[in-house]
């Protein structure tokens, strides 16, 4: 990162495969170099490459401001949206600054500037790897297929309500089922105490059939599929087109996967001084 020159003097093919804590290790360089390594912003591989050829298993990743022992901080929080490890190999990934891949992960300035300039908050991305096997829930593609499966694994007892209005959910906007219900979902999902939040417990002993706006609800709350869910399995960036690909997951922490599946790395964010003079204002 930080405008990296690559250099390939090894075929990636040749080299043995990097571990999580390898790759870790290359992150933390590029992010954070020390004096004595910021002249070396030597790869190991061609950004680009087929992350089959580069990492021994899949890695994923996660930016975070409020937490370095779980994907995501948010009280009741069961799932996290995370990146896979073609976008950790990318050009733009290991060759730009940290504030140039937020931006390209879907980051507003305005939003980079609060939480570094404003809040003082520190940036982290959370790198793990899931463990795997029969009786382990995937990260899945953040596709409609996906969502369906992760739904099956994670919340067997609201499989089948879920699946009496999956062409609704998929097919109508978040207002649709507002306007049933009588109240916007982001009032419900902004306190899991509340009476409007629609957990697992709460679906699951609702009457049955649940209603079209009791399962959206659910989805909204539980699983955080918000009004920009596309269920293409890809980011959008603010342009309208389309960025990385998007993977669900359980919201690990590090115990849950263990000290060498899970690793915090410290961002610098360098935000430019045209960004800063523009919401100068807030830092008041």
């Amino acid at each position: 990162m930080g405008n990296a020159c690559v250099t390939n003097n090894m075929s990636a093919s040749h080299n043995p495969k990097l571990t999580l804590q390898d790759f870790a290790k290359l992150v933390e360089r590029l992010c954070n170099p020390s004096s004595t390594e910021a002249d070396d912003k030597s790869q190991p591989f061609q950004p680009g490459t087929d992350w089959h050829d580069i990492l021994e298993k899949p890695i994923y990743g996660r930016i975070c401001t409020n937490t370095t022992s779980k994907l995501a901080a948010a009280p009741g929080r069961k799932t996290a949206f995370v990146f896979g490890p073609e976008t950790l190999v990318s050009e733009i990934f290991m060759t730009k600054s940290p504030y140039e891949i937020l931006l390209h992960l879907g980051f507003l300035p305005e939003y980079i500037h609060l939480k570094a300039c404003v809040q003082k908050a520190n940036y982290w991305i959370i790198l793990f790897s899931p463990k795997q096997g029969p009786n382990q829930v995937p990260v899945l593609p953040a596709t409609w297929d996906g969502l369906k499966e992760f739904i099956s694994k994670c919340y067997p007892e609201a499989c089948s309500s879920i699946k009496n209005h999956w062409t609704a959910i998929q097919t109508k906007p978040v207002e649709y089922f507002e306007e049933q219900a009588g109240f916007k979902f982001i009032q419900a999902v902004s306190d899991p105490s509340k009476p409007l939040y629609m957990s697992y417990e709460k679906f699951i002993s609702l009457p049955t059939p649940q209603k079209e706006w009791e399962a959206r609800c659910f989805l909204y709350c539980e699983l955080r599929i918000f009004e920009l869910f596309s269920g293409d399995g890809v980011t959008k960036n603010t342009d309208g087109t389309d960025g990385e690909r998007e993977y669900i997951c359980l919201n690990y922490d590090k115990e849950q996967l263990g000290e060498g599946n899970f690793v915090a790395i410290p961002l610098k964010i360098d935000v430019p001084d045209n960004v800063k003079d523009k919401f100068k204002s807030e830092e008041k």
